[in-house]
């Protein structure tokens, strides 16, 4: 016998849920997540798959063309540098490193500016005041700038990059953050939790960042594209990732010497940074659009 329901159901998505309703009918957002998803298989199986390392030279193929080229060949499918180290695998390589170091690099100031930004909500008074201070004028810097400054105290290499990246991003996730959790302390599920006896860290954990989530997913993603483009400045600038590492801004900075006879060593990474930027706001801003039209419905 048909198993039959005697009442109908009706079916409330998640928010998550809801949110992806509503990007899904952006098609140009859509779009740009499947160029971001490229990249992402493209940084994991792409140095699986290529048959050379990032530093191997190849004496008799230097400055070789892309295969497409009159001069090309098939072994160097995107030609080679100076150095004839083959393009198409630094491009790899270039990728995991930029865009992988950038990911990390916003995950960890995520968490720290959520921690900053729930004291700074939830507190009042003279702490209040100084961590508001502080978090206007780092907001109104540069990041790219106060990465700087702060890799003149720690010096040079990538993992110290990451990390004054890391720092410079903070103030965005504090300022997110503390807005949000000061709207939500004056609203009525959270005075009837605090009449419950629940505690500032229970409130937090159970009552405002399930709330959250949505709104540190859309920083976050935008926060990408940021740590990307500051990850190859430093890297161009010879403050980040080093010369013989692959990483796409330090490409671009070996390459300069020889832009003229050989733009493609140029142009692929520079190109790679730009479409991967580019992917990221789209879906960051297909995100806020999709949370925004939620919230309103």
């Amino acid at each position: 016998m048909p198993d039959t329901s005697l009442y109908e159901e009706e079916h409330y998505p998640t928010p998550l849920q809801a949110t992806w309703s509503e990007f899904r009918q952006r098609h140009v957002a859509v779009a740009g997540l499947g160029i971001l998803i490229f990249f992402i298989i493209m940084a994991i199986l792409g140095p699986l798959l290529t048959p050379f390392e990032p530093t191997t030279q190849h004496t008799d193929a230097v400055l070789l063309p892309p295969a497409w080229n009159d001069n090309g060949s098939i072994l160097h499918i995107l030609g080679t540098d100076a150095l004839g180290r083959d393009m198409l695998t630094r491009l790899f390589y270039g990728t995991q490193i930029t865009l992988f170091s950038s990911i990390i690099t916003v995950l960890v100031a995520l968490c720290f500016g959520v921690i900053l930004g729930v004291i700074a909500g939830m507190s009042a008074g003279l702490r209040s005041s100084f961590i508001n201070h502080i978090l206007d004028i780092l907001m109104l810097t540069p990041t790219l700038l106060i990465a700087i400054i702060i890799m003149a105290m720690l010096g040079t290499g990538l993992t110290n990059a990451m990390l004054a990246i890391g720092l410079a991003l903070i103030p965005r996730f504090v300022h997110v953050t503390r807005d949000f959790v000061r709207q939500e302390m004056s609203k009525d599920y959270i005075l009837t939790a605090k009449l419950d006896g629940a505690t500032s860290s229970a409130l937090f954990i159970y009552n405002i960042l399930p709330n959250m989530v949505e709104r540190l997913i859309v920083q976050g993603t935008l926060a990408i594209s940021i740590a990307i483009l500051d990850i190859s400045a430093l890297g161009f600038l010879n403050l980040g990732a080093q010369t013989l590492m692959p990483e796409l801004g330090v490409m671009i900075a070996d390459a300069l010497s020889t832009a003229y006879i050989a733009p493609w060593n140029i142009l692929l990474p520079g190109l790679a940074i730009f479409l991967m930027v580019l992917s990221v706001n789209i879906v960051g801003d297909g995100l806020r659009s999709a949370h925004r039209n939620r919230m309103s419905h």
